[in-house]
């Protein structure tokens, strides 16, 4: 397999800060323990590296034939491209890949092993690590249900633990305790009793995916009965419980598909169902929800309505219903592992699930086919990630190229996608239009370089009608980057002063052209400067003092240092009796 990574590819992943930094961290020798893993689709890269919040980080990037497939870091950074500890492990792979270690895959590892030898490396692993306990604990009972032989529509039978009444008590506890006050939140965070009522939809749903599907429609069914009981949106009037509501009707619903209830315990949910959703809050907004469980009661696994033949014998409301209901069964399908029934019942509802499931069990050929009924971006985007994935690059380009041309969500997110492809690929012009629509979806100033550097003689036919298309989607932030790339000043300043009211504007300007239009730096800056030290607040004498020290480098550009000590000497006097103002501005 061809793996070309370019220093310049890495530059444009990343900000020009994160990258100055990535390259400061690699020749510093940050970059630690690198390995790397041939996947059957590439390569993946591991490391750790120094860190700045935490004595190191963990690294793991993908690579294949169209570049960095996907790259991950356990620091915080969230600001945009890639940080700069990825930046440094690829920057160390392209200029010394021999100090890569090759690692072989766990399947390897773990080849050859005989139960005894493997639960004894188990042990070990967590006496050393006690916290893998709980991991083991959750993973166990899925992992035994899935040696099971599969099988369709019910689940198997088992005895469940779950209690109905000590879970009634624990809901009703904290639904109490949320009525009378007694949790603390911060403001602006999720309250405290909606992420433990969300515990509880989250426990029922580990009973769901463990097999236990006694155990969850009992949670679940609780859960929904408690929470519709009382509920007040007066108390809930973020909405967070109509939410936790709304998100356990979709599980409730799967849960019921995968049991066998005698007629008196069916009868009896159904009746139940039917209550709360005749009674429900209007503020709820969990009709659907409901409509879904008395569907899935309703027909269970029979035979749906025939959308084509009896269309006019429902409203359309209650063919999405339908719709979901088939979602639940698809979920109920491959949590139960049971991929031709999957398969059966998802080629005549749901084309991108169809697709997504043959790719994932290995029949790549037919997912090509398939992916060829796809209708929209996002389903599009979807399965081409994934065909990349598996390492059918050609095929996962083809159809992200059709994707462009259809309707739907994604479309910005998918040309960002497959422009840097089509550029390793060395179809630049094809590169080019994928950044002409997403630029054209959303422009930013690295889309426009993108298509600067690509157009080549063609730029300037192209560029007015990038800058009329930022002008037009009124985004002033990205107008001004475009001036200032192409050193417009003048046109940068007009746009920010336009927009007065947004500081960071005027700021970016005001330090991109004090070396080439001083005095209107000069001007802009004093004015923002006096304005802040008028209020008399103390909170804004730093940000004056920022501005201040704009008007210092502009006069030392016209060589008016003199001029400049003036006006300083001067604030200083005038301003003696303020202290906080003082500090700030003594180092000017």
């Amino acid at each position: 397999m061809n793996l070309q990574l370019t220093e310049k590819q890495i530059r444009e992943r990343a900000s020009d800060q994160s990258f100055r930094k990535g390259q400061d961290y690699y020749e510093s020798g940050a970059i630690y323990n690198p390995a790397r893993q041939s996947t059957s689709g590439g390569v993946t890269l591991t490391a750790q590296c120094e860190g700045s919040s935490a004595p190191s980080y963990r690294l793991q990037v993908e690579l294949d034939e169209g570049g960095v497939r996907s790259a991950s870091c356990t620091c915080p950074y969230d600001w945009g491209g890639d940080c700069k500890h990825i930046v440094a492990l690829l920057l160390m792979y392209i200029n010394e890949p021999g100090e890569f270690s090759e690692q072989e895959s766990v399947n390897e590892l773990l080849a050859g092993l005989e139960k005894d030898a493997l639960v004894a490396l188990i042990l070990r692993l967590v006496e050393r690590d006690p916290d893998l306990y709980d991991a083991l604990e959750l993973a166990i009972p899925a992992a035994k249900i899935a040696a099971q032989p599969p099988s369709s529509g019910t689940a198997r039978k088992r005895q469940t633990q779950v209690s109905e009444e000590t879970n009634r008590k624990q809901i009703n506890r904290i639904l109490k305790q949320a009525y009378r006050g007694d949790y603390y939140d911060e403001w602006g965070s999720t309250p405290g009793y909606v992420e433990d009522l969300g515990d509880i939809l989250g426990t029922g749903m580990k009973f769901l995916d463990a097999g236990d599907a006694e155990g969850a429609l009992i949670i679940l069914r609780v859960l929904l009965e408690e929470l519709t009981e009382d509920y007040d949106s007066n108390m809930d009037y973020d909405g967070d419980l109509a939410c936790v509501i709304q998100d356990t009707c979709l599980p409730l619903a799967e849960a019921i598909l995968s049991v066998e209830l005698d007629p008196g315990a069916h009868d009896e949910l159904e009746e139940t169902m039917q209550n709360i959703l005749e009674n429900l809050d209007e503020m709820i907004e969990a009709d659907d929800g409901l409509e879904l469980i008395l569907a899935a009661l309703e027909y269970g696994w029979n035979e749906l309505p025939d959308e084509e033949t009896e269309w006019e014998e429902y409203d359309e409301d209650y063919w999405m219903i339908l719709n979901q209901l088939k979602q639940a069964r698809l979920n109920v399908l491959a949590r139960q592992g049971d991929s031709d029934a999957f398969l059966r019942l998802a080629e005549k509802s749901d084309t991108k699930r169809y697709t997504l499931k043959l790719i994932e069990i290995g029949r790549l050929d037919e997912a090509v086919e398939a992916s060829e009924k796809l209708e929209n971006t996002s389903d599009a985007f979807a399965v081409a990630q994934k065909l990349r994935e598996v390492g059918r690059l050609k095929d996962a380009i083809a159809l992200a190229e059709k994707g462009l041309e259809m309707g739907g969500y994604y479309l910005n997110q998918l040309a960002l996608w497959l422009a840097p492809l089509e550029e390793s690929q060395g179809r630049n012009d094809k590169a080019l239009l994928a950044y002409r629509i997403a630029y054209n979806e959303s422009p930013k100033i690295e889309i426009y370089c993108h298509i600067k550097r690509l157009s080549g003689t063609n730029w300037e036919n192209l560029q007015p009608a990038l800058i009329k298309k930022a002008s037009a989607l009124y985004s002033k932030d990205v107008l001004v980057d475009i001036y200032l790339e192409e050193k417009d000043w003048d046109s940068a300043i007009r746009v920010a002063e336009q927009d007065s009211w947004s500081f960071n504007l005027l700021e970016k300007v005001a330090d991109a052209v004090i070396p080439y239009r001083p005095d209107w730096v000069i001007r802009v800056s004093l004015k923002q400067s006096d304005d802040l030290i008028e209020k008399t607040q103390s909170k804004l004498y730093p940000i004056a003092a920022r501005w201040l020290e704009r008007v210092k480098r502009a006069y030392r550009k016209k060589g008016q240092d003199a001029e400049w000590q003036a006006y300083i000497d001067n604030l200083r006097t005038t301003y003696a009796r303020r202290p906080a103002l003082q500090r700030e501005i003594q180092g000017l």
